[in-house]
């Protein structure tokens, strides 16, 4: 398993900038038109880490077997790529259908691997919404996928992909690559098909708790992305995007760790360890985005 892990990092570590520099070519970046106030960085980032994820632990299952979660896998990489793709991106209901067929594909596999069907759909509903959400700055998902499935490959995968999502181009102000909507989509699946990576999510949902009764105040749907998350609050407060991501990784991995450690009381005190940290960050910094916007 230690081969298997050590093969998904590199993959997707030398799949990642391949990918980017054939996506600058084609075109295959990060859509603004429409999104120029939300999305204010305006040099050119290709969208392809879902992709070097997908290779990785498709390379891996060659040597590790095929797992149970491929027809939801790629189910969730296609519904991102098309989100990705699309100009104006897949409507909320659209977004919303194609979750319900990935849900749907996972619990149709759950009984392969004993889990239940309706608990895996609605943890997989739940997880790609998260950390769709989620990755709203560089390293975010990324991170959050290293905490949440770091023994796997998957986990591997994800630390292969973030140095690029956190490396600067030479000259330039942006990463070599975005994980994309099809990355993060893939990444809610991975969660929430693996054991004991379900509290990651803990810190993301904690995030869109407090987002949504403000979204509403303010006349807007709870859904509509802005610049408000967690990380731009951190932004604004004067931190890189590698002390982001790091802290964020840290403050979402107590109750992963907590459960390895110490099972159900180790949650317990784990997830206490998040909430409190989340607390603590929120009153300590300011709403950088009153009015609205989404990152980048």
């Amino acid at each position: 398993m230690l081969m298997v892990w050590w093969i998904a990092l590199a993959t997707a570590f030398v799949a990642t900038p391949v990918l980017a520099a054939v996506a600058l070519r084609t075109n295959w970046v990060d859509r603004r038109e429409g999104l120029e106030d939300r999305k204010p960085r305006t040099e050119p980032v290709p969208t392809v880490g879902g992709f070097a994820l997908l290779i990785a632990i498709a390379v891996a299952c060659v040597w590790a077997g095929p797992l149970w979660t491929w027809p939801a896998l790629l189910a969730a990489f296609s519904l991102g790529l098309l989100d990705d793709s699309l100009p104006g991106g897949l409507t909320p209901l659209q977004k919303l259908i194609g979750q319900l067929v990935v849900a749907a594909l996972l619990a149709a596999a759950a009984p392969l691997a004993d889990h239940s069907s309706w608990v895996a759909g609605l943890t997989a509903m739940v997880a790609m919404n998260a950390v769709n959400t989620f990755d709203n700055a560089d390293g975010a998902a990324g991170g959050l996928g290293l905490v949440g499935l770091a023994p796997t490959a998957a986990g591997a995968a994800c630390l292969g992909f973030l140095p690029w999502n956190l490396a600067r181009r030479p000259g330039r102000s942006a990463p070599f690559a975005y994980l994309g909507d099809s990355g993060s989509h893939l990444l809610g699946v991975l969660i929430a098909s693996t054991p004991g990576a379900l509290w990651v999510l803990l810190l993301p949902l904690l995030d869109l708790a407090r987002l949504a009764p403000l979204r509403l105040r303010a006349g807007s749907k709870p859904w509509v992305g802005d610049r408000r998350h967690l990380a731009h609050r951190l932004e604004a407060a004067g931190w890189g995007p590698i002390p982001i991501a790091i802290g964020l990784a840290l403050l979402a991995a107590p109750p992963v760790w907590g459960l390895a450690l110490a099972g159900s009381w180790g949650v317990i005190v784990g997830a206490g360890l998040t909430v409190g940290g989340f607390t603590v960050i929120v009153r300590a910094t300011s709403d950088p985005c009153p009015a609205g916007g989404r990152s980048r």
